[in-house]
C-alpha cells in the first residue's frame, strides 16, 4: 500500500463520484491530491442512474467522454401514465445544447471504476481506502487532517484544502456543526435494480397512480430500475420480502431473485447545508445538499460542485490567488443547487400525486391547458428547470450586460466547431484552462496580441470561430445554421473569456482586452495569499421550501 504523504495541497474525503471527479479535475489542472475513504474498498452499489449533459461535460475535461460515456445509454425521453394506462404526456430527448444527451443512463459502479482508473493514470497511488478521518483542525494557520488507516495506524496530513465529499451523513459536516435545512419526504420508496429486463425501451416511465406511484428507468446491460412508493401501514421488512416484490413487479416483469442486483428502501430528502465552507474545508455533493430523485440531479449536482471548486483551488495553489475566492463557491452554487431541489420537489408533486386531491388537481390542470399547447408543453417538459447560469461570482460586469442575450455568467453551449480536420466538440479546442473565444477579425487580432499563455496558473488558449476557420468567407453562416452555436453570435464582435468550468467569465471589446484581463485577474488577488486571514463562514441561507 502506498505511503500516506505528510503534506499535500488538497485532501478529498470520500471516493464516490463527486470526490473522484474532483480528484481527476485537480490532477488534470496539475494539483497534487489524495482521496481518503473509510470503506475498505469500492461500494459497488448502483445508486445514481443518470448522468446529465452538464455532468457529462465535466467528465469530458479528463477524457471520459471518449471512453466511459461512449458506452452509456442515451435517453430518448420520458412518458407519464395514469391509472388506466393512458399516456398523459411524453417528452423527447431534447437538443444537445452542451454537447451531450440531456440524460444518459449509467451503472454507477462502472462509472466509479472508470473514474478510479483515470485517476490512477493521472496520479497513481493517490486513492486510500480503509482511511477513517478522525479530525480536521487548524493548527497555527495550517490545516491538519488526522487519519487512522486500515491497520489502526494514525497519520497526520498537512494540507491547504479539504473537500468533504463524504455523503449525506457527512461526518465532517457533523463535526463542524453545520446544520442541514429543508425537509424530508414522509413517504418511503422501494428501489429495485434488476437485470435481464424484458422492457428494452429507453424511456423513463412515470406511473402517476392514485394507488401506488411507480417509476421505471432504463439501465445499462439490459437492466432497469423500479421505484415503488410505500403505502401507509407497510413496513420495510414486509416490502422487501420476495413474495411482496413479486406482486409489485407482476405488471412489469417476472420476479427472479437471480435478476435482482439491489433492493432497498429510501426516504428522500430536500435539504441543504446552512453553509458550504468552514475555513479551508468545503462541502461538496450530498454533504452540501440532498435532492429528491425525480429530476435525476443528486449525483449531477455533486459533479457541478466539483467542477466549480477544482479550478478555483488550482488558481489558489498554482496561480497565487487569494483563498477568499473560494467564497465564490457558495455564492455561485447555493442558489442553483436549491433551485434544482425545488424542481425535483415540483416534479414529484406533479407527476407523483400522493393523494386523490392532488391527482384531481393535476388532471384538471392538464385538461384546462389543452387549448394552450405552449403552456402545457412548458409544464409537461419541465422547462422551468433552471439554465446553468450564475447570478453572482467570479465574473465581470454580470449586473450590466452589453446585450440582452449576454452569455456572461452562463455556461457556453458546446456545438461542434471547425478544426484543422473536420468538426470537433468546442471543448476540445477550449482546452482544460481558460480560453479566449473570438469570431471577428478585430477580436482575433486583439487575442493574437495577448502574449501570455497562462492565466492564474492555468493554461490560456485562443479559439477563433470566424468564417476563416471553415476555409472560406461565409461570414459565420455556419453558426446561424447551427441552433446550438447561434447564441455565441451575441458576442461576435467581442472577445469572450471562458472559465475552465465552461462558463463565460467576461466579454471585452477588442481594444479593451488587455485591460479586461487585468481586471479579471484582480478579482483573484484582493487579499494576498501569504497573508490571507481565516475565512469566516458565509451567512446561512434560508432553505425552507
Amino acid at each position: 500500500m502506498p505511503a500516506y504523504p505528510t503534506h499535500v495541497p488538497v485532501v478529498i474525503v470520500g471516493a464516490g463520484p463527486t470526490g473522484l471527479t474532483a480528484a481527476n479535475l485537480l490532477s488534470t489542472y496539475g494539483v497534487d491530491v489524495i482521496v481518503l475513504d473509510r470503506e475498505p474498498g469500492p461500494m459497488d452499489l448502483p445508486r445514481a442512474i443518470v448522468v446529465d449533459d452538464e455532468g457529462a461535460r465535466t467528465l469530458q475535461v479528463f477524457g471520459l467522454d471518449k471512453t466511459y460515456l461512449a458506452s452509456t445509454i442515451r435517453a430518448v425521453g420520458s412518458k407519464y401514465f395514469d391509472d388506466a394506462g393512458n399516456c398523459l404526456a411524453e417528452t423527447g430527448a431534447g437538443p444537445e445544447t452542451y454537447g451531450f444527451a440531456k440524460r444518459q443512463y449509467i451503472y454507477q459502479p462502472e462509472l466509479e471504476t472508470a473514474l478510479r482508473n483515470r485517476l490512477d493514470e493521472q496520479a497513481q497511488g493517490r486513492l486510500f481506502y480503509g482511511s477513517e478521518v478522525t479530525d480536521v483542525e487548524d493548527c497555527d494557520g495550517t490545516t491538519v487532517v488526522s487519519v487512522i488507516d486500515r491497520y489502526g495506524v494514525r497519520h497526520r496530513i498537512e494540507t491547504e484544502w479539504v473537500l468533504a465529499c463524504d455523503g449525506g451523513r457527512s461526518p465532517i459536516r457533523e463535526r463542524l456543526g453545520i446544520a442541514m435545512s429543508g425537509q424530508t419526504y414522509e413517504q418511503d420508496w422501494i428501489v429495485l435494480d434488476m437485470v435481464d429486463d424484458p422492457d428494452a425501451s429507453r424511456y423513463s416511465k412515470f406511473f402517476c397512480s392514485s394507488v401506488r406511484p411507480t417509476v421505471s428507468v432504463p439501465a445499462p446491460g439490459q437492466g432497469r430500475r423500479y421505484e415503488f412508493m410505500l403505502l401507509p401501514g407497510e413496513t420495510r421488512e414486509q416490502v422487501l420480502a420476495d413474495d411482496f416484490l413479486a406482486d409489485l413487479l407482476k405488471p412489469f416483469r417476472p420476479f427472479r431473485r437471480e435478476d435482482l442486483i439491489r433492493k432497498t428502501v429510501y426516504r428522500f430528502h430536500a435539504r441543504i447545508a446552512d453553509r458550504f465552507r468552514e475555513g479551508r474545508v468545503l462541502l461538496l455533493g450530498d454533504a452540501a445538499h440532498l435532492t429528491p430523485p425525480f429530476a435525476g440531479q443528486g449525483m449531477n449536482a455533486g459533479l457541478r460542485d466539483a467542477h466549480n471548486v477544482a479550478w478555483k483551488i488550482a488558481t489558489a495553489v498554482k496561480g497565487g490567488a487569494s483563498a477568499s475566492i473560494l467564497d465564490s463557491y457558495e455564492a455561485e452554487r447555493r442558489k442553483p443547487a436549491w433551485d434544482m431541489i425545488l424542481v425535483a420537489v415540483t416534479m414529484g408533486d406533479f407527476v407523483m400525486p400522493a393523494d386523490a386531491e392532488k391527482l384531481r388537481f393535476r388532471d384538471m390542470l392538464l385538461a384546462a391547458l389543452e387549448p394552450f399547447p405552449n403552456v402545457r408543453d412548458y409544464l409537461i417538459h419541465m422547462r422551468f428547470k433552471p439554465k446553468p447560469r450564475y447570478q453572482t461570482g467570479l465574473f465581470l460586469d454580470l449586473d450590466r450586460p452589453d446585450f440582452e442575450g449576454s452569455l456572461v455568467g452562463e455556461m457556453l453551449p458546446q456545438p461542434r466547431v471547425p478544426a484543422e480536420v473536420g468538426l470537433v466538440a468546442l471543448d476540445e479546442r477550449l482546452g482544460v484552462g481558460f480560453a479566449l473565444v473570438t469570431q471577428s477579425d478585430d477580436a482575433y487580432q486583439a487575442a493574437m496580441c495577448v502574449q501570455q499563455k497562462s492565466l492564474l496558473g492555468l493554461p490560456l488558449s485562443h479559439v477563433w470561430l470566424d468564417r476563416a476557420a471553415l476555409g472560406g468567407r461565409d461570414g459565420g453562416a455556419w453558426m446561424r445554421r447551427d441552433a446550438v452555436a447561434r447564441p455565441l453570435l451575441t458576442h461576435r464582435d467581442q472577445v469572450m473569456l471562458v472559465r475552465p468550468d465552461r462558463y463565460c467569465a467576461a466579454v471585452f471589446d477588442p481594444a479593451e482586452l488587455a485591460t479586461g484581463l487585468r481586471r479579471y485577474e484582480a478579482l483573484f488577488s484582493a487579499v494576498s495569499r501569504a497573508s490571507s486571514p481565516a475565512i469566516k463562514p458565509a451567512a446561512a441561507f434560508s432553505a425552507s421550501p
